[in-house]
């Protein structure tokens, strides 16, 4: 018993004094909490393509002190529905503050990020995060596109649709192609399956010795003009760039290509692979002795018509060659045996008509009229008119523009715009620019809502300028709209539709 109250009584002395207060002395280190809050900047973002972001966090610390100690990270990954979780983070900036542009090749077009900002306190290792979600979105969706000469190159700027000039678009996008001097700027307003990507509208830039196709979508640089042929001309010199429709189904049939005069066709429809552009197309003698003007023609009965200048004459192009009209097709002139120089050739004010500006051996100008369209049970005759024309000073045009809307052609020399009507066979001045500028292009837009646009470049010998003038029912117009400047040397003129 003795025993057995020994181990009792230590058993209740290591219980008691278990109980006494533990009164070491310790030192206990506060550490510093971080947090981040952002009430000025929402937490999804839905910033345009080439903008800036600026974004100023507030840091809270529960120590006092100033922000020496914190290191900061800005990092975006990809955070659309099908993305990988697994791929890397792409860190954007290590400031305290975010200000970066919004560019490619980091951020892309349509694409949903996840935009995390992490603050590292230096001496402990904690970090805290916020997070905001973003979205890429184009201001660049539709709007005039005006392709400039500067200096040895060129430039693509665009007027979008709330009248917001944006000069040197092609550039800031695509700094790393520059762009050589240009000749000609084209666009689709439908879609082309052509395998080269996915199913889109088209831009190209020709160059004088060379081109490119841009992306629809982020006016990026997508394809060398090389690349757009099964084998690259031996002499790249593109003048002309199109996709031809014969149909009502709002898609093209036939692309056509002029490169060093010298025509290449290529055909897209439901079969799969990539559709490129073929060698040159022969004459039906078999030969390649023709150099084709840089104008196209195209309607329903024959898709696609360009104008040799060598003999003086049209050719139906097809996709494996070139072959002559009917002769039932020609009786006002013969379309086989034009016998004069063109001049300028577009579309007239009735569809699938075209207008077509000649010289005669005697420098003469003619007005040769045509229709490419040839419905059921009418006669194959083809020609429209031909008639000499009453334009003083045609032969010495700088810029030159047919009317979808009305019977006219308005045509300029140096500051002087005139108006030609094809029915009277008369001509007017239309409008005088200040004195020092010079047309040098002109462009007619059919809106579909049925306003129309003249829109006419002048330049002065320093810059550009970009008059938008509003036609009337009648094809007339007494002063513009609105005037853009600050442009190079304005070559061409397109729209961009969304």
């Amino acid at each position: 018993m003795k025993f057995n109250l020994t181990i009792s009584s230590l058993l209740c002395t290591i219980l008691v004094a278990g109980c006494y207060k533990d009164k070491g002395n310790y030192d206990y280190v506060a550490i510093n909490q971080l947090s981040i809050s952002d009430d000025s900047t929402p937490a999804s973002l839905s910033i345009t393509l080439g903008d800036s972001l600026k974004i100023t966090p507030v840091i809270q610390q529960t120590l006092a002190g100033n922000e020496d100690s914190l290191a900061y990270e800005w990092m975006v990954f990809d955070n659309s529905p099908a993305s990988d979780y697994t791929l890397p983070r792409t860190v954007i900036s290590t400031e305290r503050n975010l200000a970066v542009k919004i560019a490619a090749p980091v951020f892309t077009l349509g694409q949903n990020y996840r935009l995390t900002y992490r603050v590292t306190d230096k001496n402990t290792g904690i970090s805290t995060a916020i997070f905001y979600n973003m979205i890429i979105t184009n201001k660049y969706a539709s709007g005039w596109l005006i392709l400039e000469e500067k200096g040895t190159g060129g430039d693509l700027s665009m007027i979008l649709p709330d009248g917001t000039l944006e000069l040197g678009v092609y550039s800031s996008l695509n700094a790393d192609h520059p762009m050589g001097k240009p000749v000609k700027l084209e666009t689709t307003p439908y879609q082309v399956t052509d395998g080269f990507s996915n199913v889109s509208r088209k831009i190209y830039l020709l160059t004088e010795n060379n081109g490119m196709e841009l992306s629809y979508q982020t006016m990026l640089r997508q394809w060398d003009y090389a690349y757009l042929f099964y084998a690259a001309p031996a002499v790249s010199k593109p003048t002309r760039l199109m996709w031809m429709m014969n149909n009502t189904y709002n898609s093209p049939s036939q692309g056509v290509i002029i490169n060093n005069g010298k025509v290449h066709s290529n055909l897209v429809g439901g079969f799969p692979g990539t559709k490129k552009w073929g060698e040159a197309l022969a004459t039906p003698a078999g030969n390649y002795s023709y150099d084709m003007a840089p104008y196209i023609a195209g309607g329903t009965t024959y898709t696609t018509v360009a104008f040799d200048k060598l003999a003086k004459r049209f050719y139906v192009v097809g996709l494996q060659g070139l072959s002559d009209f009917p002769a039932a097709a020609s009786t006002l002139f013969d379309l086989n045996d034009v016998g004069m120089d063109i001049l300028y050739m577009d579309t007239a004010n009735v569809t699938r008509e075209y207008n077509a500006v000649m010289k005669d051996a005697s420098n003469a100008p003619w007005l040769l009229r045509f229709k490419l369209a040839v419905a059921n049970n009418d006669p194959p005759n083809l020609t429209l008119q031909k008639t000499q024309m009453d334009a003083p000073g045609l032969l010495n045009m700088t810029a030159i523009a047919s009317s979808t809307l009305t019977p006219h052609i308005y045509y300029a020399t140096g500051n002087v715009m005139y108006r030609y009507e094809t029915t009277s066979n008369t001509t007017v001045q239309q409008y005088a620019f200040p004195a020092g500028e010079s047309i040098v292009k002109m462009q007619f837009q059919r809106d579909p809502g049925g306003a129309s646009r003249l829109v006419a470049a002048t330049w002065d010998g320093t810059q550009g300028k970009l008059y938008f003038f509003e036609v009337s029912s009648v094809g007339h117009f007494t002063t513009y709209e609105t005037m853009y400047e600050g442009f190079g040397r304005i070559v061409d003129i397109g729209f961009k539709v969304p």
